[in-house]
Formats: C-alpha cells, sequence, structure tokens
C-alpha cells in the first residue's frame, strides 16, 4: 500500500511500485499536470543552456583584436607570477602588496613585446600601476638580479621586428598558454634565478611568438 500523494488516501499501485497518485479522477489529473511541469522544466533548462552555448559562440564570434589580445594577456601574466612565485618585485625588492606582471619595455611603447616573457616580470601593483611602470628601479633590479649582461639582452629586445598577430594567432596560442600554466603548477617549488631565465626562454620557444 501507498500513500496518494494528491488525496493522502492510501492505495495499492497497479503498474509501478514507484506510483504516486491512486486512480481517482482529481489524482489522476494531478498526476498528468505534474508530467506536464516536469517536462516543462526539463525543455527550460535545456533551452537556457543550448542558448547559454550559443550565447557564448556569438559573444567569441564578436570580440575584436583588441580583447583577444587581452585574454591572452592574462594567461601570459600568470605564466610570469608562477615563474617568479616567492620573489620580490623586481623593482622595489618588496614582497608586500598585490603583485602584477610588470612590463619592463611597456606595451604602450612596444605593443610587440607585450607577450614576450622575458620582458615581464613579478612586479608590485604599487610600483608596476602607481609608478608609472618604476622604470629606473625596474632597470636596477634586473641588473643585481640577473646581471649586466642579461639586462642589455633584455634591452635588444626592442630590436625586434614589429609582429602583427591575427585573431587567429592568439586563439591557437591560448591553450598553449593553458598548458604550460597547468604545469608550472604542478612544479610546487621556487625556482633558481637560472630557471626564471632559461623557462622564460623555453616558454617564449613553444608559444612560437618570437622565434
Amino acid at each position: 500500500m501507498r500513500k496518494c500523494k494528491n488525496c493522502q488516501q492510501p492505495f495499492t499501485p497497479k503498474f509501478s511500485s514507484l506510483e504516486k497518485y491512486c486512480s481517482d479522477e482529481d489524482c489522476r489529473i494531478s498526476y498528468a499536470l505534474e508530467v506536464v511541469s516536469k517536462r516543462k522544466i526539463a525543455q527550460e533548462k535545456k533551452t537556457k543552456k543550448e542558448w547559454g552555448v550559443e550565447k557564448a559562440k556569438m559573444k567569441e564570434k564578436l570580440k575584436t583584436l583588441s580583447e583577444w589580445k587581452q585574454e591572452f594577456q592574462i594567461e601570459i601574466n600568470t605564466i610570469v607570477r608562477l615563474i617568479d612565485n616567492g620573489y620580490p618585485c623586481i623593482a622595489t625588492g618588496t614582497k608586500n602588496g598585490k603583485m602584477n606582471a610588470g612590463h619592463y619595455i611597456s606595451v604602450g611603447s612596444n605593443d610587440t613585446l607585450r607577450f614576450h616573457l622575458e620582458n615581464i616580470w613579478i612586479q608590485s601593483e604599487h610600483s608596476n600601476t602607481w609608478k608609472s611602470g618604476d622604470t629606473i628601479r625596474y632597470q636596477n633590479g634586473l641588473k643585481e638580479t640577473f646581471g649586466d649582461e642579461y639586462f642589455e639582452y633584455i634591452n635588444s629586445l626592442q630590436q625586434i621586428k614589429p609582429i602583427k598577430l591575427t585573431i587567429d594567432d592568439i586563439k591557437e596560442k591560448i591553450p598553449i598558454a593553458r598548458g604550460i600554466i597547468k604545469w608550472l603548477k604542478l612544479q610546487e617549488k621556487q625556482f633558481t634565478n637560472n630557471e626564471r631565465m632559461f623557462l622564460r626562454k623555453r616558454f617564449n620557444y613553444e608559444l612560437g611568438i618570437y622565434n
């Protein structure tokens, strides 16, 4: 015996032990309405999900080159912060406050180098944003940490000929960057200064922008 979900009267299921309603007409109507309601909810969920997928596709198609660059920059900056994890700001030597991935040669002065990992190092937000890049102290930090020869090499990056990435180019690079991020997260270590330089060269090569 079961208790009818609608009238609360006991009844004996005829077809299945999972039956919730007795054979009373009002209860059969309640059952039919419940079935219709469940189907409507299921259809609404399906429609909402399909619209979400379609909306995401439309949004992606409408993204400008500038928006794609910004999205890729987030991945590049994450790579920088993971390689430099545990190190202080390259310009000020502080570990206090929020840390950014700061460009030595600014994006405004040389857009080609915006994704070059050897042009981006861990930098405090205060130094990076409020000190407009903090160029002089950034230079001193690079020299003191990596030596004059490497500093001169970083300066020489400005000689790289302009590179014009397309939307398709960037869409191709984003999954590669995410794979690098996944690998870095698995390392769970603080890299040496030599490793910081080596990994930047290695990942620049894997990303294939500056080869």
